[in-house]
């Protein structure tokens, strides 16, 4: 006997001490009846030792309930592992995804008596495969943009690998070198440069290799054997942080050169100028003159040197962006330093295009100020790519509203306002009742065109300064500020409600679709994770009711 409960005290700590959650479920009379249950699977769960000789019924949500049961009675009819995947919200608020499996035990008989199930927590997983999802579409963009900007490049770029030979070329190198594409693959870029300049190309390409990247001038050999001066500099290519090879972008400094022969006052200023051809170059003295415009001010801004030399100074700065320009310049020239800022400059036709703008001051042998050398470079795109990322981080892709991420920072944001100033809001936690069922029944190309049709009903339901929000799957969550009373938040709520009772026509399909709204206000001893839950259990509130009040209208 001692030996007996020995054992059974063993195997209880055994299972309490194993990760995943660990149930064992007895079967009589075809119902399920929870026998055991670990640690893990208390503290994940709302469930503790009460649920102990309780149906699933008895324990769990009906909608829960139901989908549990029938992966038993799966495992029961067929006497054999069963295997599935599932989510659900922990006692925390978040959304968990799970894999569960379910042994049945038999008797010396061979009937069942007992389900011994294993749950293994797979949110990282699946959380891992749809950011990996995402990445692979963001890719796909990303492809296309720096295809286009390879074979659109003004300047020659070719691909080498970590050995220095040519593997790709883009048309600039045809019109540079006057060599065909083709009959570059495979050969060392050593070859073009002149034999005095080889050594300093091959240390530069060493210090790519560990991360220095710089601008240097060398001398080219043509096809027609003739010699070209340009500017080359060493950009990697990178996959998942791992250099695989180098751009390496070519300068032709020919215009660039004669130019230079006009306006060399100053070893600094030709560095500048050599660095930045393809920019618009500006120098402009103390008395804010203009001594030199670059002609490529034309084909950025649409004004040509000689007009722009005749109006004011930095007259199509942006007005929000004057101040910073004004004390940024004045703080270089006071020290001495190269300055760098982003501004909108406003073209001749009135539109306003981001530009990067990098100023030197030049000084005199006295040390006094003579002019600012200024290279103004258009980053309209790279901006707007970077808007781009920013939106897609805080966005769902397939609603388009905000979504987790965003939604947390702005809740924790309002709670950190109530505590202060006493600012109240609401938090509405929806779902779209039985949507397991419609993907089932119509597939998951309704089911997204379900998902996404609700966002808009559910933007179109609320206020402006409200915040709706996607947080995954079929569940969407609203932030109502201003409220300060439940009445309040129920004029929303039914908004919302009409706004779904509207038809539902979707891809010839016409279906019935409903919500449950859990409503939750915050109290002095509310954190981020408490209003979530209150909220989570009130809309589980609501969709038990309705289960009651369908089960007593079948009746």
């Amino acid at each position: 006997m001692v030996q007996g409960i020995a054992a059974l005290s063993f195997e209880k700590a055994l299972m309490d001490g194993v990760q995943e959650m660990v149930f064992i479920v007895r079967v009589a009379n075809g119902e399920f009846f929870y026998e055991f249950l670990n640690q893990a699977a208390m503290q994940r769960t709302e469930m503790d030792e009460s649920a102990i000789g309780k149906t699933f019924v008895e324990t769990r949500s009906p909608e829960l309930a139901d989908l549990v049961c029938s992966q038993y009675q799966k495992a029961l009819a067929a006497n054999s592992i069963v295997v599935y995947e599932d989510s659900y919200i922990d006692p925390e608020g978040n959304l968990r995804y799970s894999k569960t499996r379910l042994t049945p035990m038999l008797d010396e008989g061979g009937v069942c008596t007992h389900i011994f199930s294993i749950v293994q927590d797979i949110t990282n997983e699946v959380e891992a495969k749809q950011e990996s999802m995402e990445a692979w579409k963001s890719l796909e963009e990303s492809r296309s943009f720096y295809h286009s900007l390879f074979e659109q490049n003004a300047d020659a770029i070719l691909i080498l690998d970590l050995k220095g030979e040519i593997r790709g070329a883009n048309p600039g190198v045809r019109r540079l070198s006057e060599i065909p594409r083709d009959e570059l693959s495979g050969r060392r870029v050593l070859d073009f440069v002149v034999p005095e300049d080889r050594r300093k190309t091959l240390n530069n390409f060493r210090k790519a290799k560990n991360g220095i990247y710089t601008n240097f001038r060398i001398t080219i050999n043509q096809e027609n054997n003739s010699r070209l001066g340009v500017l080359v500099k060493f950009i990697p290519i990178k996959i998942r942080e791992v250099t695989t090879g180098f751009y390496l972008i070519i300068k032709d400094m020919r215009e660039l050169d004669q130019m230079v022969e006009l306006y060399i006052e100053s070893e600094k200023n030709f560095r500048v100028i050599a660095e930045n051809a393809n920019d618009v170059i500006i120098l402009i003295n103390h008395r804010k003159e203009y001594l030199y415009i670059s002609p490529s001010l034309e084909v950025i801004f649409g004004y040509s040197p000689e007009e722009y030399k005749e109006k004011e100074a930095f007259h199509n700065i942006h007005p929000e962006d004057c101040e910073e320009l004004y004390k940024t310049l004045s703080k270089s020239i006071k020290n001495g330093d190269i300055c760098k800022l982003r501004v909108r400059v406003g073209h001749k036709n009135g539109e306003w295009i981001w530009s990067e703008l990098y100023g030197t001051p030049v000084f005199d042998e006295d040390r006094c100020y003579s002019h600012m050398v200024m290279i103004v470079r258009d980053i309209s795109l790279q901006k707007s790519y970077e808007t781009k990322l920013e939106y897609l981080a805080y966005h769902d892709p397939l609603t388009g509203l905000p979504n987790r991420r965003f939604f947390q920072e702005s809740l924790e944001a309002a709670l950190t306002d109530y505590h202060s100033t006493g600012n109240n809001f609401a938090v509405l936690l929806l779902d779209i009742d039985k949507f397991k069922g419609i993907n089932d029944k119509w597939g998951h190309e309704t089911g997204d065109a379900v998902i996404r049709e609700f966002g808009k009903r559910l933007k179109a339901g609320t206020y402006k300064g409200d915040l709706a929000a996607r947080l995954g799957g079929d569940e969407f969550i609203i932030l109502l500020p201003g409220i300060n009373s439940p009445a309040s938040a129920m004029v929303v709520v039914e908004r919302i409600r009409r706004a779904m009772m509207l038809p539902w026509e979707l891809d010839d399909a016409i279906l019935a679709v409903s919500t449950s709204i859990g409503m939750t206000m915050p109290d002095r001893e509310s954190t981020l994770s408490s209003i979530l839950k209150k909220a989570d259990k009130a809309m589980y509130e609501e969709k038990n009711l309705k289960n009651r009040n369908f089960e007593k209208d079948r009746l």
